[in-house]
């Protein structure tokens, strides 16, 4: 085994154990296994260079490296590769959807067939081994803590969970809401069994964490993509604003958190409603006010 890929299996298991690592080394160590062949090394840097992690954004490149990786014989990229010619190109891929407007008070956008059905299938199958304990911000010392009022699970995404379908579907939000995709937290797909709610809340932070917003920006954007049917109830629940909404198998729903100002707008509390039957599959992505550390 040469050095190249000795090491990379080493950043690897550092990636896959969320350590912290120096990101611009560790994509270094990426794109020299890759060079030299390694299969899975082709995957990750398909994935860094989907969404910048230590390098520059490159979709056209990440693209091919599925297909590369495919005929390389890593063995997660011919699933990747199937789902990816479903969808099309990459221009048909990361191309902006049509949106509509539902909600003036807080501004709610909706905008339906966001996701195609077999795409919110693959995410539900890739998410459903990452479920865990959600967490919401402590309000004495904004750290993320379990709560009784979350009882739903998440499973978010790191570099080494990620797939080029879900990249290509970041980039889809991002050219929708015209927002830089770097600005991206990471992307999380939740799970809310039958009575399983996240209780009434906001998704911006609170101004009283002044170090988390200096730090890591406010939260002025969330994006929802519904990924399955075969449940009651389950809506997303606008309490101050009195709109109940909920979409079909791909729909998608976003609101600005924030008003004009960049104040965060108390109109915007909302609870995911829990299911009465079946269980209910939703993919969020947060969005920040400034770019976020990738991966």
């Amino acid at each position: 085994m040469s050095e190249a890929i000795q090491r990379f299996q080493q950043a690897r298991a550092a990636i896959e154990a969320d350590r912290a690592v120096d990101i611009a080394e560790t994509y270094r160590i990426i794109e020299a296994a890759a060079r030299a062949g390694e299969p899975e090394a082709l995957l990750f840097e398909a994935y860094a260079l989907g969404i910048g992690y230590g390098c520059e954004v490159d979709l056209t490149i990440a693209f091919e490296n599925i297909y590369i990786a495919d005929e390389a014989g890593a063995p997660d990229a011919t699933p990747q590769a199937d789902m990816m010619n479903l969808g099309g190109d990459l221009a048909t891929w990361i191309a902006p959807r049509a949106v509509e407007y539902v909600h003036e008070t807080p501004r709610i956008g909706m905008s339906r067939g966001f996701v195609d059905p077999a795409l919110c299938a693959w995410l539900i199958e890739r998410a459903r081994p990452l479920q865990e304990a959600t967490l919401v911000y402590d309000p004495s010392t904004g750290r993320p803590v379990r709560d009784a009022a979350r009882t739903n699970t998440a499973g978010t995404f790191k570099l080494s969970d990620l797939n080029m379908p879900l990249i290509l579907l970041r980039h889809r939000i991002a050219s929708t809401l015209a927002i830089a995709q770097a600005n991206f937290e990471r992307t999380a797909i939740f799970r809310y069994e039958v009575g399983q709610t996240f209780v009434d809340h906001a998704d911006y932070i609170s101004p009283a964490f002044t170090a988390e917003i200096r730090a890591r920006g406010q939260r002025p954007h969330t994006f929802l993509a519904y990924l399955n049917e075969g449940f009651s109830g389950g809506e997303t629940n606008f309490i101050a604003a009195h709109k109940k909404l909920r979409g079909g198998v791909g729909d998608a729903l976003f609101w600005r958190n924030v008003d004009e100002t960049g104040a965060p707008d108390p109109l915007t509390q909302h609870a995911g409603d829990p299911p009465t039957s079946g269980e209910k599959w939703v993919l969020s992505q947060f969005i920040r006010d400034k770019p976020q550390m990738p991966g």
